[in-house]
């Protein structure tokens, strides 16, 4: 008899216990990025105003209400831009099994002389169509670059007409807010983006509702 009432009792307590846990919004750790640095507290974008593959004006506004990945580079890069780009598109293609979930893609051109809408436009179908691209000139994209720690530079030969153009390779997170959240650096892959954005978004959805959403 007294073996049954302390099981009673027992059991009793932990269902108090998780009934406490669930009132008082006790959750478990979320899990950390594996190679993406997390920001506690987000980056608001400037001001900025370029243009898009479309011929549109593209601003800090054209970011809000979603998550947006965002990289820096230009068509005629030879590497690290068609690397990158494929690896995103593959990324997305793989989040898109959960549409709720699939970031904006955006590439930002630092290679305006060369670069125009159209030509950006065409380099991103051999990629994702759906994929934004944007540009401007040195001075409207200069907000936007400084704001992220984006360093170019145009290398040119004395007397010679082409040039190439130096950029970091750096995936930005940004999140609904227009602000940066997160950034991913090391050439990763196609599988850790797309753990990681997870990973970010619900870090992030949780540090700004308190609740959290499907991954």
């Amino acid at each position: 008899m007294v073996g049954a009432m302390l099981r009673v009792l027992v059991i009793s307590l932990l269902l108090l216990v998780g009934i406490m846990l669930v009132m008082t919004g006790v959750r478990r750790p979320l899990p950390a990025p594996e190679i993406a640095t997390y920001f506690e507290s987000p980056l608001p974008l400037p001001e900025f105003s370029l243009v898009d593959k479309t011929g549109e004006i593209f601003t800090r506004e054209s970011l809000r209400g979603r998550f947006n990945l965002m990289f820096f580079g230009f068509t005629n890069c030879p590497d690290i831009c068609p690397l990158t780009l494929s690896v995103l598109a593959d990324a997305k293609a793989e989040l898109g099994r959960q549409p709720q979930t699939v970031p904006g893609v955006i590439f930002v051109s630092v290679d305006p002389d060369r670069d125009t809408p159209e030509s950006i436009g065409a380099y991103l179908e051999r990629f994702d169509a759906s994929f934004a691209g944007v540009t401007g000139t040195e001075d409207s994209l200069r907000p936007l670059l400084s704001a992220l720690g984006v360093s170019v530079q145009r290398l040119q030969l004395p007397g010679q007409p082409s040039y190439s153009v130096t950029h970091n390779g750096t995936i930005y997170l940004l999140g609904p807010q227009a602000a940066l959240i997160a950034t991913m650096s090391g050439s990763p892959t196609a599988a850790e983006i797309v753990t990681d954005f997870r990973r970010v978004r619900q870090l992030h959805i949780r540090r700004r509702t308190g609740t959290d959403a499907s991954t």
